[in-house]
Parts: structure tokens; C-alpha cells; sequence
């Protein structure tokens, strides 16, 4: 699997641009499934997803990793083929994309909860009465940027997990921790949201 694939057709922007298969992609970003696999997690008829399956696999978004023999059925074990996908820029802008857009937000959120909801109670409890020295942060901001502070927010902070943290990709996988290190995660959402009317305190 590749970092980056480039959308480079409408037809493949088309086949991307509906929430299900957004749901159906972000799951074959992390791991190999099969149809029925995926039709348990999205809890939706086998029908159905391989439908979808085939339509991405025909464009090229994802494709078929590896085969299994059980019971004289053979089952495709399909994978995205890069962790994240980019039109090219003759495709933009595009409204195709605003739902998946939005989607892939709500799938974060999600993962988000489960994260949260499954976590030992170790990662809430406090290990010091100093502000200086936590082992976890929640907040909700915001605040006011130019387009250009704010890619310079994101290429910084992207600098800045790379200088601090050992970063685990979809590519790369777990790697092994030294005595002094431990699991964190880590889940960052922004966007433009011109609505004056939610207050964040």
C-alpha cells in the first residue's frame, strides 16, 4: 500500500464520492477484509457491499491482497491501495466530495468514541497535581487564520509530532516500544466554519 494516490479521473472521483464506500475505504486504509467481514462491521447485507467492492476495485481504489480456501469458498481479502487519496487539482473543486469529506470526519469522530470508551480507566486517572505533566489533553478551539497560517499550522505540526513522537502508519504498522516510551493516541480535527452562532468556551 502507498502513501498517496491521486484521484486522476471523474469517474473515480464518482466511484469515491459516496458515504458508505468512504465507510468501506477508511476500513480497508487500517486492514484486509473480506465482504462478509466488512458486511458484519458496516452491518449491512453481503449484497450490498460487494456491489460497492466491485465499483471500487474497477477503478482502482482498492484491490484484492490475498485469497483464503474455508469450506471449498474461496474468499478475496481486499485492501485500499494507499492510505489516503487526493484529486488531482483539474478535478477541483468538487461537490461530488463534500458528503465524503464530511464523512471521513464523522468516521474519525467515531473511532474517536471507541478509542475513548474502550481505554483503561489508567489513561484518565492523574499521575501529577502539576498542570506541567499530563498524559492526556482534551480541548475545543476557535480561533481566526489566514489560509496561509493555517498551512503553516499544519506543516508545523506536522514537523512537530515528527521531532517528538515515533509516528506508526497504515504502511508502517506498530513498531516496538522502548522502557521509556507508551501508547498515545492522538486525533485532530479542524476546519473552516464560518457559523457565528456556536460559542466555544
Amino acid at each position: 500500500m502507498t502513501g498517496v494516490y491521486r484521484i486522476k479521473t471523474h469517474e473515480q472521483l464518482k466511484a469515491i464520492a459516496d458515504p458508505l464506500r468512504t465507510k468501506i475505504l477508511m476500513n480497508l486504509v487500517k486492514d484486509a477484509y473480506t465482504g462478509q467481514q466488512l458486511a458484519e462491521i458496516l452491518d449491512i447485507t453481503r449484497n450490498n457491499i460487494y456491489f460497492h467492492l466491485k465499483e471500487l476495485e474497477k477503478h482502482g481504489i482498492i484491490h484484492v491482497v490475498r485469497k483464503e480456501e474455508k469450506n471449498g469458498i474461496v474468499q478475496k481479502y481486499y485492501r485500499a491501495v494507499a492510505s489516503r487519496f487526493i484529486p488531482e487539482d483539474h478535478l477541483l473543486p468538487s461537490l461530488d466530495l463534500v458528503e465524503t469529506s464530511r464523512q471521513v470526519f464523522m468516521e474519525t469522530l467515531d473511532v474517536t468514541r471507541t478509542k475513548i470508551e474502550s481505554a483503561p480507566a489508567s489513561s484518565f486517572s492523574l499521575d501529577s497535581a502539576s498542570e506541567q505533566h499530563r498524559k492526556n489533553i482534551a480541548g475545543t478551539y476557535r480561533f481566526h487564520a489566514t489560509k496561509e497560517s493555517f498551512h503553516a499550522f499544519v506543516d508545523e505540526f506536522k514537523q512537530l509530532m515528527n521531532k517528538h513522537f515515533t509516528m506508526e502508519t497504515a504502511e508502517t504498522g506498530s513498531t516496538p516500544l522502548s522502557a521509556e516510551e507508551k501508547n498515545y493516541y492522538m486525533s485532530l480535527i479542524a476546519f473552516q466554519d464560518d457559523q457565528e452562532d456556536i460559542t466555544i468556551r
